[in-house]
């Protein structure tokens, strides 16, 4: 879907950037602090909050490269039909959650907006940091909800375990090896 590419770029660019961001706050702070022996406060706290966002964006990345940690034990050792239906409502259960932390950060973000509430060293308005929450997890519950679609389609990505991609995998190659022998 050309949607989810374009979506694709920008999440990778956000994230990269905001993470390379925060490795160059990184960088600067140890220089200041240890070279030149004139630490900066501010440092810290802009440090975390650019690896909170990068985190954050990347959540979606991850499940919809299936980078995250699964256990796929039983999982694994059910019928194909089964598989469907399970991956289905695992993927729609965390798309809900998803979206309810969302919305629920809407409300943190209003509270925090009225409050006026503002970081220490820096004093960013702290509800612009709390802008992640959101972003974040809607982008995680929509690629849940692609996932779960997928799922119930029977996309073979969705409803094989890892371990079954792994037995697949060894046995091309092995048949790869096979035909470089001649055998």
């Amino acid at each position: 879907m050309k949607l989810f590419k374009w979506l694709d770029r920008i999440e990778e660019g956000a994230a990269g950037l905001l993470f390379m961001g925060g490795v160059a706050v990184s960088l600067y702070g140890v220089f200041t602090r240890y070279v030149l022996n004139a630490p900066k406060a501010w440092v810290t706290e802009i440090f975390e909050f650019l690896l909170v966002w990068a985190i954050f964006i990347g959540f979606g990345m991850a499940l919809k490269d299936n980078r995250h940690i699964q256990v796929e034990l039983l999982f694994d050792k059910l019928p194909t039909g089964l598989k469907k239906i399970v991956a289905g409502i695992s993927n729609i259960i965390g798309a809900g959650f998803s979206f309810y932390l969302a919305y629920s950060s809407i409300e943190l973000i209003t509270l925090s907006k009225v409050q006026g509430i503002t970081t220490i060293d820096v004093g960013i308005p702290i509800w612009i940091t709390y802008l992640v929450l959101p972003i974040g997890m809607s982008l995680l519950g929509i690629y849940f909800v692609v996932k779960a679609y997928r799922a119930f389609k029977g996309d073979k990505r969705e409803i094989t375990g890892e371990l079954e991609n792994l037995y697949e995998e060894m046995k091309e190659l092995t048949t790869e090896e096979q035909k470089e022998v001649g055998a």
